[in-house]
């Protein structure tokens, strides 16, 4: 099974990275989104070893938690780059004491949404399944967020055995 999860990653993190390169026919960041969310579903999955049945009920109810949840994180954005105009050195008391109190409120919505959607997750999974739900989507962040990392680093560095010169 691991075997399969890693292959599926690495082809969906190699296809990203090579639209990201502008390579292939692509259709732009929509295309890129589509193809991470096809990996994160087929690494939660398999990870969280889910039945055709409970795939069909559970994953309409995670998309709508990861909608309502990027929605938080645009909407509060939005919010603290308002105050950071001047960039984040310049940034007044007044500034930072409305920044902390969004950092808070938006902790707390977030905070209030999970606890909702453990709920809602424990209606159609079991309890160590949903457990797995909010660890594993983590690893899979993390992951890919490695992997972009690693890629970044080695990009503009010479290959192994190319010295630059004839």
């Amino acid at each position: 099974m691991r075997v399969i999860y890693t292959g599926i990653l690495l082809l969906v993190i190699s296809a990203f990275t090579f639209a990201q390169d502008g390579g292939g026919n692509r259709r732009g960041p929509q295309m890129d989104r589509e193809k991470l969310q096809a990996a994160r579903i087929a690494f939660l999955t398999n990870r969280l070893d889910l039945s055709t049945e409970t795939a069909k009920v559970f994953w309409p109810i995670f998309n709508e938690y990861d909608n309502k949840k990027s929605a938080l994180s645009k909407k509060y954005g939005a919010q603290k780059r308002l105050l950071f105009e001047d960039g984040t050195r310049n940034l007044s008391d007044e500034n930072a004491d409305k920044m902390l109190e969004i950092y808070l409120v938006q902790k707390q919505a977030e905070l209030d949404l999970e606890k909702e959607y453990l709920g809602r997750f424990k209606e159609v999974l079991t309890l160590r399944q949903v457990w797995r739900v909010i660890r594993f989507d983590s690893d899979f962040r993390r992951s890919l967020m490695e992997r972009v990392s690693r890629g970044n680093r080695t990009e503009g560095k010479p290959k192994p055995g190319n010295t630059g010169g004839n």
